[in-house]
């Protein structure tokens, strides 16, 4: 139960006792005391609770990013789904690439933290955008709350240390990862909204945060092969490219 409706509660109940002793004790003082407290406990559970405000706001903030990069994706005629890539030298926290093509090449190499556009390449497979380590701030966070570093530590501790962050924070209800042979299945449900269809190229900060801490915990650069909404949340299916030193 929220903290607004317990004093709500306490306000409107303790407001009607007082008004009630007032009455039987024939004091006026009292029963203006005790229907003033039930009033501001009624006044209190018509509020917004933060909760609703923090969600109204964020989704507020979030759309006009969502038009940007759906245009960048649509404008570029973007033809790869989005690359989840882990720290390695060039990028130290991290990254996400959308290919040009959706068979494309990758050139670890040429890309570092100032590159936007890859189209200096030999190979035009390789070329595409590059978005930094979007969602890096919220790994940052999985990280303060494991108290540790993600590298290495695997899927388990993604989904344990995301659950907790983004349930606390009001962003999402749950994180389940799943492995498989070829790469993972990851389901989130969260409490803004999320357009699948978007996320497949250009995903929101919750689907990017995960599956980016995701890169850094196992060390495989991900391919983003399917974003679905289901009745139990979002499903995205990623398939493991190797590490990176594959792709240098």
């Amino acid at each position: 139960m929220e903290t607004k409706n317990i004093v709500s509660g306490v306000l409107v109940i303790g407001g009607g006792a007082l008004a009630l002793h007032g009455f039987l004790s024939a004091s006026t003082g009292l029963i203006n005391l005790g229907i003033a407290g039930a009033f501001l406990g009624a006044v209190i559970f018509t509020f917004k609770s933060s909760k609703y405000v923090k969600k109204e706001s964020i989704e507020n903030l979030l759309e006009p990013y969502k038009r940007v990069f759906s245009s960048f994706s649509d404008n570029l005629a973007l033809g790869g789904n989005a690359i989840y890539i882990p720290p390695y030298e060039n990028l130290p926290n991290g990254g996400l690439f959308i290919p040009l093509h959706e068979n494309f090449e990758l050139d670890l190499a040429r890309l570092d933290e100032k590159t936007v556009f890859l189209t200096d390449v030999p190979n035009e497979r390789a070329m595409g955008l590059f978005l930094g380590p979007f969602g890096a701030s919220l790994v940052e966070k999985y990280e303060e709350h494991m108290e540790a570093p993600l590298d290495g530590a695997g899927s388990s501790a993604v989904e344990s240390a995301a659950g907790s962050v983004l349930r606390t924070l009001g962003l999402a209800r749950r994180v389940y990862i799943e492995e498989n042979e070829d790469g993972f299945r990851a389901v989130i449900q969260p409490e803004i909204e999320c357009e699948p269809e978007t996320c497949e190229k250009a995903p929101c900060p919750i689907c990017a945060s995960v599956l980016l801490a995701l890169a850094k915990a196992t060390g495989e650069l991900l391919l983003t092969e399917k974003v679905e909404e289901k009745d139990y949340g979002i499903e995205i299916t990623v398939k493991k490219l190797g590490g990176v030193g594959e792709w240098m």
